[in-house]
């Protein structure tokens, strides 16, 4: 049986658990209204679908406001915007604009409504690396819907009729459609309503999570030809997830209402480790996940041969037999769907599924532990356990 290991990284030891084996017109940024306006209740924490319908608020205008920006340079320039826009109002939880805004009201923050850009940039920047991430998985498909470069394929159908051409170009709008996004991430701050000097603390901070997060995309895009054992599955997990999606979130909303050094070292600590058990919950269900839930592709990860912690699972417990019909089948672009559908078997047979279930397990039980260092009150430190369990126990 395969398990998780104690090899601690600047936290505590506690059992079982952390590392698994394995022209441009300026936009109109809308304010949605004061707190008595929106139904939100200012006797609870925020909520997700509240956090969600005002960011949602705040970047549906953004993004008409650009996109006719867009339309006055030239009309294919408005075609991307619109894609953007799309692809945008296709799908998406908005949980890293929530957890800015739930940590900076758990802080004790007042005005929700001026960090609203800092918490809407987490959301532009995601869709940005979404958007990088599909082109280097050569995926079609977001949230159930085509992706940029579909889309783009689309568009280009009828004026390029090599299809290897025609992908190319399609790449290369959704790869500019990306840059845009990373672009508007930072602008949106720098427009926030806020001292300047936390539009630099937080545009360091968003600044520092992009470097971390290419760097682990990059190791990840790399470990199919650089062969298993090139690179620690767990490194990437912390560099490619939770660095932008957890750790960078957390502290800018800490960061806008000044909590403490001491505050801000815990807070990074849960995003890290929040970060690691979401992507291994991603691999599963990358795997053994139902793509009508997901929205992308449940066969990708097997065909690229991307080396999970999953995988690295697999080879630790397998069984000689097991892993040699695994390495004729893993990896394989051309891989039938009976294939497939065998490699499923053989991960779910050795154990290594279960395995990284009882490591997610382990992982959620310690962040809830590190909520009980958090100097907040009662109602947010359920908030933040409800979002521990949302992020563990999904199936999108």
């Amino acid at each position: 049986m395969v398990a998780c290991l104690v090899k601690t990284r600047g936290v505590p030891e506690r059992g079982p658990l952390l590392h698994c084996l394995m022209a441009r017109e300026e936009p109109h940024y809308a304010i949605v209204g004061d707190m008595k306006h929106t139904g939100i209740s200012t006797q609870k924490a925020l909520a997700p679908v509240d956090s969600k319908a005002m960011v949602d608020a705040f970047i549906a205008p953004l993004l008409r406001q650009l996109t006719e920006n867009a339309r006055r340079v030239n009309p294919h320039y408005e075609t991307m915007w619109q894609d953007i826009h799309y692809l945008y109002s296709a799908g998406g939880k908005r949980l890293r604009s929530y957890m800015t805004l739930l940590t900076y009201e758990a802080f004790g923050g007042l005005s929700l409504q001026r960090m609203l850009p800092a918490a809407a940039s987490q959301e532009l920047l995601h869709l940005a690396m979404l958007i990088h991430d599909d082109i280097i998985d050569r995926d079609v498909m977001r949230y159930g819907v085509k992706n940029m470069t579909q889309q783009y394929v689309d568009h280009y159908e009828e004026l390029i009729d090599d299809t290897v051409v025609r992908r190319h170009y399609a790449e290369s709008a959704a790869l500019l459609a990306g840059d845009l996004l990373i672009s508007e991430a930072y602008h949106v701050i720098a427009k926030a309503d806020i001292e300047p000097t936390l539009i630099i603390k937080i545009q360091r901070l968003l600044s520092h999570a992009i470097f971390q997060v290419v760097g682990g995309e990059l190791l990840d895009t790399e470990t199919p030809f650089r062969g298993f054992g090139s690179t620690d599955p767990l490194v990437i997990a912390s560099l490619k997830t939770a660095s932008y999606s957890f750790i960078s979130p957390l502290l800018i909303g800490a960061t806008l209402a000044e909590a403490s050094p001491i505050q801000r070292n815990i807070l990074r600590k849960l995003g890290e480790q929040l970060g690691i058990a979401y992507q291994l919950r991603d691999d599963v269900l990358g795997v053994f996940g139902n793509a009508s839930k997901t929205g992308k592709s449940v066969d990708s990860d097997i065909t690229e041969g991307k080396q999970t912690l999953l995988i690295e699972a697999f080879r630790t417990s397998a069984t000689e037999t097991q892993l040699m019909e695994f390495n004729t089948l893993f990896g394989r672009r051309d891989a039938s769907t009976d294939d497939i559908d065998r490699v499923k078997t053989l991960l779910a047979e050795s154990g290594a599924k279960e395995a990284i279930e009882k490591c997610i397990i382990d992982y959620q039980e310690y962040c809830h532990s590190l909520l009980q260092s958090l100097d907040i009150d009662i109602k947010h430190r359920e908030a933040f356990g409800q979002l521990i369990d949302l992020c563990v126990k999904r199936d999108t």
